[in-house]
């Protein structure tokens, strides 16, 4: 039966089903592909980014630090904190008590031997050699009565025993007389000793009133004064001191304590340097000349003292500075060295491989490690023998490089 007219204006407005179906396929097959390469350039990307952002590998000379080996002069020094003092001084003390009635000199006043310096009031001192005095005139007026006494006990003796030989004097009577001659000697001894007594006691006054007057001993300056007018001093049982006084500032001394662990090295004779707070730029020269024994032991630290001596012509160092002091123990010139650091550095994974007295070097791009007999050392370069297998300028491996500590840290991480 033929279709209508409508019926055929109705298939002739639709595509057929199996056209339609194609379409859809192939839209999805698009879309597969869309996602396949969309995938692929999400994993090429991020490829490329881990590419962009893998550390680049590190040179194995950018792993390290490295110190030159150099020729020059190596000096040892031991170090050590003293005092600055006069190489003589003399501490001049009271040996009287009393108030002191003058004084006669001020610091840093040049003095001469046996000028004086203070005096004390004397009127005590007067009074006790006024009394000693009177003393020995009594003492001597006691000896001579004494003296009489015996004399007159030996004529009564003599007379007795000429009595006795006739036979006009009983024996008990001429013994009372010989024992009354020996007490009249015994009388004169002690009063002969006690004269002698009082002479001394005498004697002890008037050198305490010389004693009065307080001299130098030597020839110096004053660099100390402990007394004023008035001051009212007691000389017990320790003697105060009044006065310091240094013999010559132009030659000093340093009083140095050295640790003990450095006593082996220091010497006699030994050429020191120092330096002082009042002129940190300026180096002082010394020299050891005693190493004293008794050890100073402060919070279980053990020192011993040295002396050094210094001259102080234009007088700028004065008794009581604070001197930093280094002692020269040892000296080498024009050898070669190299950096402390390198004799102590081990490249990392190569510890089995190192040795007493080892340093590493770069060679053609390898680690490779040299024996090396050391000298002494100042404390930041060590000598070390010239055989040959160093030369000026080459260079040793001291320590890692920041980029080597990041690439160990990668490695143990």
């Amino acid at each position: 039966m033929p279709s209508s007219p409508a019926e055929e204006a109705s298939h002739s407005s639709h595509p057929p089903l199996r056209e339609v179906i194609e379409h859809e396929q192939s839209a999805h097959r698009r879309r597969i592909v869309l996602r396949i390469v969309l995938g692929v350039l999400a994993l090429a990307g991020v490829v490329a980014l881990v590419l962009v952002l893998r550390p680049k590998p590190v040179a194995l000379a950018e792993q390290f630090r490295t110190g030159e080996v150099a020729r020059g002069d190596v000096i040892r020094e031991v170090s050590a904190t003293g005092r600055v003092e006069a190489r003589t001084s003399v501490e001049v003390g009271a040996q009287v008590s009393g108030r002191i009635a003058r004084v006669e000199v001020d610091f840093n006043d040049r003095v001469e031997r046996g000028q004086i310096l203070a005096v004390f009031d004397t009127e005590s001192l007067d009074a006790q050699v006024a009394q000693t005095k009177a003393s020995v005139k009594a003492a001597q007026a006691t000896l001579e009565q004494a003296r009489a006494d015996r004399t007159r006990a030996q004529h009564q003796l003599e007379r007795s025993r000429k009595l006795h030989d006739r036979g006009l004097e009983s024996n008990e009577t001429l013994e009372n007389l010989q024992s009354a001659k020996a007490v009249a000697d015994a009388a004169v001894k002690s009063a002969s000793a006690q004269l002698d007594l009082q002479k001394a006691n005498a004697a002890v006054a008037e050198t305490n009133q010389g004693y009065a007057e307080v001299r130098s001993p030597i020839d110096g300056i004053v660099i100390s004064r402990n007394v004023e007018e008035g001051q009212t001093l007691v000389s017990a049982f320790q003697t105060p001191v009044l006065f310091v006084i240094a013999e010559d500032l132009v030659a000093m001394k340093v009083v140095a304590s050295i640790d003990e662990a450095d006593m082996g090295e220091v010497k006699p004779s030994q050429v020191a340097s120092f330096t002082v707070d009042a002129f940190p730029d300026r180096q002082f020269e010394a020299k050891v000349t005693e190493l004293r024994s008794a050890a100073i032991v402060v919070q279980n630290v053990v020192t011993y003292e040295a002396v050094l001596e210094v001259d102080n012509p234009e007088l700028l160092l004065r008794p009581g500075m604070t001197a930093s002091v280094k002692v020269r123990t040892a000296e080498a010139e024009g050898v070669l060295h190299v950096p402390n650091a390198a004799l102590r550095f081990t490249p990392p994974g190569r510890e089995e491989d190192q040795r007493k007295h080892m340093v590493w070097v770069l060679r053609d791009d390898e680690l490779e490690s040299l024996r090396v007999v050391p000298g002494i050392s100042d404390g930041s370069i060590t000598q070390i023998d010239d055989d040959g297998t160093l030369a000026p300028g080459d260079e040793v491996l001291v320590d890692l490089s920041a980029a080597g500590r990041k690439l160990q840290e990668a490695h143990r991480g």
